[in-house]
Parts: structure tokens; sequence; C-alpha cells
């Protein structure tokens, strides 16, 4: 029996979410990446590894509190060695709220624990199920200052008794790698750019998951009338710095640009997306979106990356038109992040159709004088 599109889209999500955790330069991150060459290859992509250089971080913290252990995490690059922290400050941050309010709140929260003669923070992830969020880092980005993600019912429960915090961080050069995917149209087809990450925080099943399953079977369906670029970029939780590094050295043609983000197709999830083109295009788009509830927003400054989301942004100042489709949902940057709490085949199935009706719109597919 032949399985739906949705099927085969849920069976990539559970086997991606099964190699957690899919941190930059993991073992499962590396992991990943073999298992999509090798699946990209067989499904008749000319594959091929881009490698980049980054800042790497590896971390090991302990909190117990009143007998038991504290599940926490460091915040990335906030510092290295090993410390005791006898007197950390404690503070909130909501984890999925905007990503440059959260590092302005949290280097004024720095300062401030340093001008009270404080040796660390433990800092309160606020996330829709409670559970401890992690936060993505700008790649580099070093304070020496020890910052503890903790839930925030485990702050609680820290600041009521006193906590034993132990933690020991690195921080070196390291190299991870993009993967560069072509599925090869007819001749004299027009070309397609997808991209979507493929590293972030723990399983990752809505987050990353669900958008490289449908990245991955929208460019074998629309290579029967194009060329497909799939660029398969990690490092998305360290400041896209795989995104950057694939803007940067892509030379395949100027065809438009697809990005598929995070929490694509997860249940109630809530969505944004940006689109450039003429006026024609984007209603097309528009109509093509719409059984998903998602309105594209056209930029009025379409080359600032801040007028982007995700990988997006690494597009931006490159003059292509471009496509991005981002959002939350609650399991979001959590441990809980799970195929079957997070999408569905039917979901997955509605995505694929609405998402690759609006690329073929994107690629100037079905209109007069359209590649």
């Amino acid at each position: 029996m032949c399985r739906g599109i949705g099927d085969q889209a849920y069976e990539l999500v559970c086997v991606y979410a099964g190699m957690a955790g899919h941190r930059t330069g993991s073992d499962g991150d590396a992991q990943t990446v073999r298992w999509l060459a090798r699946e990209l290859a067989a499904r008749g992509a000319n594959v091929s590894m881009e490698p980049f250089s980054y800042r790497h971080f590896d971390a090991d913290v302990t909190v117990r509190c009143a007998g038991r252990t504290i599940n926490a995490m460091a915040l990335y690059y906030s510092f290295s060695g090993q410390h005791q922290l006898r007197k950390a400050a404690a503070g909130v941050i909501d984890a999925h709220g905007d990503e440059q309010v959260m590092s302005s709140d949290i280097a004024r929260m720095v300062s401030d624990a340093k001008a009270d003669g404080c040796d660390g923070l433990m800092l309160a992830t606020q996330s829709p199920t409670g559970a401890l969020c992690a936060i993505n880092r700008e790649n580099g980005t070093e304070t020496e200052f020890p910052v503890i993600l903790v839930a925030e019912k485990d702050l609680q429960a820290i600041q009521a008794a006193e906590a034993d915090i132990q933690c020991s961080a690195v921080i070196r050069d390291g190299e991870a790698a993009n993967i560069v995917a072509r599925f090869a149209g007819p001749p004299g087809a027009g070309s397609l750019v997808i991209t979507t990450p493929v590293s972030g925080w723990f399983s990752c099943a809505g987050e990353r998951g669900t958008g490289l399953a449908i990245a991955v079977l929208l460019a074998k369906r629309l290579s029967s009338e194009l060329t497909v670029d799939l660029l398969l970029a990690s490092g998305h939780e360290l400041g896209f710095a795989g995104g950057y590094a694939l803007a940067e050295n892509f030379d395949g043609g100027s065809g438009p640009v697809l990005h598929l983000g995070s929490c694509i197709a997860n249940l109630g999830a809530q969505m944004i997306s940006v689109c450039t083109g003429d006026p024609t295009t984007n209603g097309r788009i528009t109509a093509s979106l719409q059984p998903l509830g998602i309105r594209p927003a056209v930029p009025t400054e379409p080359h600032d990356p801040e007028n982007w989301v995700g990988e997006s942004k690494c597009w931006a100042g490159h003059g292509r038109p471009m496509l991005s489709i981002a959002g939350q949902a609650p399991y979001f940057h959590t441990a809980d992040d799970l195929p079957d709490v997070a999408t569905t085949p039917k979901l997955l199935e509605e995505a694929i159709g609405a998402i690759g009706d609006a690329a073929s719109a994107l690629a100037g597919l079905g209109t007069p004088g359209g590649d």
C-alpha cells in the first residue's frame, strides 16, 4: 500500500527527532547531516557538504536543591572554566519572546548581578508549557559570567532553599557542515532555492523536523518542473552561523528563495510570513497559503534583515525574490518537542500542498512568461 505524502513527512520527522540532540557540532548534529545526505542522494539529488567555522560551547551544569537534582542548562557562551555559585542573582525571562529583547534583558540582568556582587545568574525561562526553555545565542557572544537556565517553578524552589550549583564550560573553535543538494529539473527549467535549518535544541520535532521534512519532499516534487537547490543549514541556534555561510558562498544562479523556518505544520502554532515579489505573484502566494491561515507581509525595506525571520535574514541583502514562513508553538525550544505533540500527517500533508503551490507561484510557474 502506497503511503501518503503526509505519512512520509511524519516518518521523516520521527527519524529526525530520534537523533536528538541537534545542537550544532554535537554527535546528533553530525548523525543528522549524514542521514540527510544519504536520504537526499537516494532521492536523486547531487549532494555536497559545505563546512563552516564557528565558536563551539560545551558546558556541564549540576543544580541540587532539597535533595533532588534540578534540570538546568548553561546559557551559551556565558562563561568558561569551573564555577561553584554561592551568591547567584535570580531573574525571569520570556523565552518565547523577541530574541533581541531577550538579549538586551539578559545583558541588563548580568550587569545588575555584577554590580550587586553576585557570582552568577539563575534565569527562569517562561514558556507556555512551563518547561525549561533553551535560548538562542549569537555565535561567539562571550560574557564570562555564568548564566544558568532553569524552569520558573524550579527557580522558586532554588530561592526557597540553599542550592548546590556547580558548572563548567569550554569555548573553542569548531567546525560543522551544511548540506547543498541539487535536484536537477528539465532542460531549460527555471530555478528555486529552498533553505531550512537542521540544528536546534533537544529533539526539535516541531521546531526543525517538520520544516525539514516539508523541504525535502517539496524539493523532490518541484524538481519535475524546476531545478531546486535545497540548502540545509546548521548553526541556527548560534545566530544562523551556517545560514550566513550558505548565503555568502552559494553560486547556484539567481532564482528566488523559499525559506522554511520553525514550527511549520505544528499543532497550536502562531505563524508569520514575509514575501517579496510583484503584486500578481504575491496575490497568488497569499491565496495559496490561505488554507494554512498564513498571510505574508510585504516588507517596506526588503534588503533590511530586520524585516525578515530566521535564515531568511541571511538572504535579505542578496536581491532575490523571497518567501519566508516560520512560527512558534507551545513546545518550541523545550525537551517536550516530540512528534506526537508537535504535528500530524494530516497537518504535514496540508502544508506540503499549500506551500508547494506558493513555491510554484514564487518561481513563476503557471504565469504568462514564467520560467
